[in-house]
């Protein structure tokens, strides 16, 4: 299936590991369009930029809010007041109606929001097993029966970080899709009507990763601030026709299924079925 976002190209660069997954950001944007998207752990915003970015081409009901208070910590590193006056700078000048940036704690930004009122949670605070694990119970009741939680870092195993491990739980009890390039990122489905709409994913993630990785590496090559050089029409249609590549696939697997249960062959074995011994239906 393609996809409109795959022609989105991100206006702002920081540095960040989430530049992989910005495409999957552009997409659920897209795709899902989700109305509340909260973040918790923004640092420099390439992940928030991209959902914010996405929301204002195709999602233009949403509204986005960013929580952090700005200083770092233990895995992340400490930082100045720099980098948040990048970000608001940022937001203020490009996402002033559809963004809202929240300094402060993460257990203190919850009492902001009501229950049963946020589409997607994005969880990229401190990585620790019990960091994690408090974010996600206590912003828990917050979220839609139907909503999208996102876990970054779920492949990263070193220095203490936890989140693979609290993953593993989480995943083994949920609708969930694994993307385990750039330090990985898990998607948890909640409720019973967005698989129909995420179980489109698999199809469309070959060429959301390779889209993913071609931003990673244009993001290290550039200045701050934007692209120096935008994707060509050349690249951009190249990405397009590798996601056909795989709708056509998709497409003639079914077709060669369809035709398959058609067959008169297929009709005379179902009718031999039918009427043998249940003994022979078993061998």
């Amino acid at each position: 299936m393609t996809s409109p976002s795959l022609t989105l190209i991100p206006d702002y660069i920081g540095p960040s590991t989430w530049w992989q997954h910005v495409p999957i950001a552009h997409w659920l944007m897209c795709e899902v369009k989700p109305q509340r998207v909260v973040e918790l752990g923004t640092h420099y915003g390439v992940s928030f930029f991209a959902f914010c970015e996405a929301a204002a081409a195709y999602s233009k009901s949403s509204f986005l809010y960013a929580v952090d208070t700005w200083e770092g910590d233990s895995q992340a590193g400490h930082y100045e007041q720099d980098v948040f006056e990048k970000v608001q700078l940022h937001a203020n000048r490009n996402h002033r109606l559809r963004s809202r940036l929240i300094r402060s704690t993460f257990d203190e930004a919850a009492q902001y929001f009501d229950d049963q009122s946020i589409d997607l949670l994005h969880i990229d605070g401190l990585h620790t097993y019990d960091a994690v694990k408090h974010d996600y119970e206590t912003w828990l009741p917050k979220l839609k029966d139907d909503s999208i939680i996102l876990f970054h870092d779920i492949n990263v195993r070193e220095r203490d970080f936890g989140v693979w491990k609290f993953w593993q739980e989480l995943k083994a009890n949920h609708a969930s899709h694994e993307i385990a390039n750039g330090h990985g990122l898990g998607v948890l489905i909640r409720g019973d009507r967005l698989p129909e709409t995420i179980e489109k994913l698999p199809e469309v993630l070959p060429v959301l990763k390779s889209k993913g990785v071609l931003l990673e590496m244009l993001a290290e090559r550039s200045s701050e601030g934007s692209f120096e050089k935008r994707l060509s029409q050349e690249e951009v249609n190249h990405l397009i026709a590798q996601n056909e590549v795989l709708r056509q696939e998709s497409a003639n697997n079914q077709a060669q299924l369809k035709n398959i249960l058609n067959s008169r062959t297929w009709r005379y074995t179902k009718r031999l079925l039918s009427v043998l011994p249940d003994r022979f239906k078993r061998m």
